[in-house]
């Protein structure tokens, strides 16, 4: 399970979701994508997971990803560097609370992981946008 800790250690931009439609995979990164790879345990049928050099995971693949989720959801599914809500507060200056708020309602899009909620930068500030564009309303 991905716990705050574990989130915090990760280097920037190290959290990264991809789907790649010609080939069908959606890739999850827990270290940087150009981590250099020593092995890889099929766990499941069609659920790969691939260890770093320093025996560490560094990515999780999820094959026939298109069998497995909804079309909407793999086009949601690319996301680069998802980050906490509590981050998310420092850098919008709003209360976590809200923003989870938010997130629960659907208002700001954002996953759960681990009991953690999570968005991006570009979700936040679309949200923040939208804020702005109500008020002036």
């Amino acid at each position: 399970m991905l716990t705050q800790a574990r989130l915090e250690k990760l280097p920037r931009g190290a959290l990264r979701i991809e789907y790649e439609p010609e080939v069908d995979i959606l890739t999850i990164y827990l270290q940087d994508t150009e981590t250099a790879l020593s092995n890889s345990d099929e766990v499941g049928t069609g659920i790969i997971l691939n260890y770093a050099e320093n025996g560490g995971l560094a990515s999780v693949e999820i094959l026939d990803a298109s069998e497995r989720y909804p079309p909407g959801e793999l086009a949601a599914a690319s996301v680069d560097e998802l980050i906490d809500l509590k981050t998310a507060s420092r850098l919008a200056a709003i209360a976590p609370v809200t923003l989870r708020t938010q997130a629960g309602k659907g208002k700001l899009w954002a996953l759960r992981l681990g009991g953690q909620w999570l968005t991006t930068r570009e979700r936040l500030q679309q949200y923040v946008e939208s804020r702005s564009r109500k008020a002036k309303a």
